[in-house]
């Protein structure tokens, strides 16, 4: 009676034991292979904001607001790129937006989103009016009917610009 039960939850020990060595052993392989790709990816976006930037060097900043997640400068003084989390509608939205040295966009865009398909992704229609603008964002406005996305965007880059103003003096 006794060797009924214990060789069955022996035998499951074992494959829980093989399992987990074998899944550890894949995400050793595979977590650099991964990271690698994240980053390649991110490189993409920053050049995809400053095509004529040099190289992308990560800024140390105090106190960011909670939606700036990381700020980089270039390194041939062509502008900031400024990572964005903020939350709309339905949940999160991921934005990059680059300032050139004068405070002006040079180009904001949407990295990832969750917001509802048609209406609520009206604003990333919209991306093409902040280039050029400065800090004020003169001439954008929420859209009706997506007035949490729209101020979602809008205030993310407004903090963009708050984070702008502490590190623009940081040129090389």
């Amino acid at each position: 009676m006794k060797k009924d039960f214990v060789m069955p939850v022996l035998a499951l020990a074992l494959i829980c034991l093989i399992m987990s060595v074998t899944l550890t052993a894949c995400n050793g392989i595979t977590q650099p292979v991964i990271e690698k790709a994240a980053k390649e990816r991110a490189e993409n976006a920053r050049r995809e904001i400053i095509p004529n930037a040099g190289e992308f060097v990560l800024m140390e900043v105090d106190d960011l607001p909670k939606t700036i997640t990381e700020v980089y400068r270039t390194t041939n003084n062509s502008g900031f790129i400024f990572m964005i989390k903020t939350y709309g509608y339905e949940g999160e939205i991921r934005l990059i937006c680059g300032i050139d040295p004068d405070g002006k966009i040079i180009r904001s865009t949407v990295l990832a989103h969750t917001e509802t398909q048609g209406l609520g992704t009206l604003v990333f229609d919209r991306e093409h009016e902040y280039m050029g603008k400065d800090k004020n964002l003169d001439g954008i406005d929420a859209i009706s009917g997506a007035t949490i996305t729209s101020n979602a965007y809008i205030n993310g880059i407004r903090d963009a610009f708050k984070v702008f103003e502490i590190v623009k003096g940081a040129q090389l």
